[in-house]
Order: C-alpha cells, then sequence, then structure tokens
C-alpha cells in the first residue's frame, strides 16, 4: 500500500512538473507533506486510538457518576451488568433457535 502510494504522487507530481503547473505542484507537494506526516504518526509514533471509558452508563439511564460529578464510575460494576447481558442474550437466541 505504501509503495503504491509513493509511485502514484510520484507519478502526479512528475506530470504536473512536465505540464509546467504551479497551482498543481503546489496541491502535489501538499498532499506529500500530508503523507509524510501520517506516515510518521501511524508508524512511526504508532499512535492509535485509545480506547476510551464511556461516559454514559451501558442502559442509558443516568446516574450519580461521571460526567455531572467527579465520582469516577466503577468499572467492575459494569463488567459485571454486560456478563449478565451476554448470558441473557445467548438464552433468548438459544430459544429462538429451538422454536425454529
Amino acid at each position: 500500500m505504501v509503495l503504491i502510494l509513493v509511485v502514484a504522487v510520484g507519478l502526479a507530481l512528475a506530470s504536473v512538473i512536465l505540464l509546467q503547473n504551479i497551482l498543481g505542484v503546489v496541491v502535489i507537494l501538499a498532499v506529500i507533506a500530508f503523507d509524510l506526516y501520517w506516515f510518521y504518526v501511524r508508524f512511526y509514533q504508532k499512535k492509535k486510538q485509545e480506547l476510551r471509558y464511556p461516559l454514559v452508563p451501558p442502559e442509558g439511564k443516568s446516574d450519580i457518576y461521571l460526567p455531572r460529578t467527579n465520582i469516577p464510575r466503577p468499572i467492575y460494576e459494569d463488567a459485571r451488568r454486560m456478563q449478565e447481558k451476554k448470558r441473557r442474550l445467548a438464552k433468548l437466541n438459544k430459544m429462538r433457535r429451538k422454536k425454529k
């Protein structure tokens, strides 16, 4: 993918230089600068989107925790609820398959 991008941008730059189009050269150089920055951030710094804990409870009900107060919501409670929800959904799916 990187090689294809380099070849495509290189061909575009060469063709714009041959056509002597100043605006085209500026645009292609801007694209090259953006690509270089993206590669730097993605591969050199290895930044990935961080998984963040949701500010809204999983069920959509309001509670006393974040964001209205400074009390962080306990993660273990939500994890337990999610496991219970998975079990209930598994039972429902199993019952649905039996009916068919």
